[in-house]
């Protein structure tokens, strides 16, 4: 026997033999995995989740054992916090790939597509101001793979960076659908992760903010747009304020432009003072009167009644005074008339 033919004969059986061996594994893996679920949630219990319906369409294994995908899968999911409160959420996913890239250190990635989540009423969990994703692809790499516990955790901890802190460091990638709700309104945005020093932050695309500024008669300006677009776990917030403190001037001071621009910025000015502080109001604030068109006068009138505003709320003032306020404190601007007869030394900015 040449050598050329002992070597096709060494690499056929190895193909052979692999290949019965990747067969194997895959008709082998739904049972091993049915088995491996009970300790795989026992060692999650460990690090506060729980779950449960765990539903898989099917599972295939890649060529090189290194790698193994879940398609259509259905799994509810309990986050149990410190303080023993619990939230619960139901997931769908079209695909799950779990990669192991670092042989040797066990680690690996882990990716989802197509993936719809669903926090169940009537516990949201707090600091989140979405409770529903969809469409939504998910990426994180370096996990240690060999243990589901740690595994959990650490996987845990990237997603609180991303969403809670809005900077995860290393490589965390997300894209997705949310709802947003502004009153009685369900809104889309588009949330997405984009590159930030060594690692990732979470933003909204900018056309879907000005949508919905522009659905609910909201008005705010590019920067503005800007501003709600790069913090998005207080986007639905900023969106709910402004859209009150336009209610409330309009439903108080129907009738006068001016009292009802006066009342619209201390309103709004308090009550962003009030949930974000005065550095985060003034930011977004500021930004309302870069827009084009307002005369001197009247961007001074603006600036100031912001300024009281955030006075008012530092003061404590009852929000339900505002109106009258507005109407009757000497230190408001109620007109950009008055702004050349108020005086340089009490003029706020």
């Amino acid at each position: 026997m040449t050598f050329s033919r002992i070597l096709f004969t060494s690499v056929l059986l190895l193909m052979t033999l692999w290949g019965s061996l990747w067969g194997g594994a895959s008709m082998l893996a739904p049972s091993l995995i049915e088995r491996a679920v009970p300790v795989v949630q026992a060692r999650l219990e460990q690090a506060g989740v729980g779950i449960d319906d765990l539903l898989v369409s099917s599972i295939q294994i890649s060529p090189w054992l290194t790698a193994i995908e879940l398609h259509d899968l259905a799994v509810r999911i309990d986050l149990t916090h410190r303080d023993q409160r619990t939230w619960s959420l139901e997931v769908e996913i079209s695909r799950l790939d779990l990669q192991l890239t670092r042989l040797l250190e066990r680690r690996g990635d882990v990716q989802v597509s197509g993936m719809a989540l669903q926090f169940i009423e009537p516990n949201p969990l707090p600091d989140l101001p979405f409770d529903r994703f969809t469409n939504a692809e998910l990426r994180v790499t370096g996990l240690p793979l060999a243990d589901p516990g740690q595994t959990a955790e650490v996987f845990r901890h990237k997603l609180k960076e991303l969403f809670f802190e809005n900077k995860a460091l290393g490589d965390v990638r997300f894209s997705g659908d949310v709802t947003l709700r502004i009153d009685e309104d369900e809104m889309v945005a588009h949330l997405y992760s984009e590159p930030v020093g060594e690692g990732f932050r979470l933003r909204f695309r900018e056309s879907d903010i000005r949508d919905i500024s522009e659905s609910k008669g909201l008005a705010l300006v590019p920067e503005q747009i800007e501003i709600v677009s790069l913090y998005p776990l207080r986007a639905p917030v900023i969106l709910v304020l402004t859209d009150q403190a336009r209610a409330l001037a309009k439903r108080h001071e129907p009738n006068d432009v001016w009292l009802r621009d006066a009342l619209r910025h201390v309103a709004w000015s308090y009550s962003l003072t009030q949930t974000f502080g005065p550095d985060f109001a003034i930011l977004v604030t500021d930004a309302q009167e870069m827009r084009p068109g307002n005369t001197p006068d009247e961007r001074t009138m603006d600036f100031h009644n912001n300024a009281v505003g955030r006075h008012f709320a530092a003061a404590q003032i009852p929000f339900g005074s505002l109106p009258m306020r507005v109407r009757e404190d000497p230190e408001i601007i109620r007109h950009p008339d008055e702004v050349a007869h108020f005086g340089a030394d009490r003029l706020l900015r």
